[in-house]
């Protein structure tokens, strides 16, 4: 799979916001299918780190404007 030429910062962020996403996802998953208390709740932290980093892309974005 060839990912598209990321040229812009608006391209770049978007891209970035995206893997963010996807990960902030793929730890909510595996939290909600764990059975393990103390890696249930790792998972948990790392699905809130996602969105943190999701917050701060949306925020660069918000600056670069339309």
């Amino acid at each position: 799979m060839t990912s598209p030429a990321l040229r812009t910062p608006d391209q770049i962020l978007r891209a970035a916001l995206e893997k963010e996403l996807a990960a902030r996802d793929f730890y909510a998953d595996l939290a909600h299918r764990c059975h393990v208390d103390f890696v249930k709740e790792l998972l948990l932290q790392l699905q809130i780190e996602e969105e943190k980093h999701a917050a701060l892309i949306r925020k660069a974005l918000a600056r670069l404007g339309p």
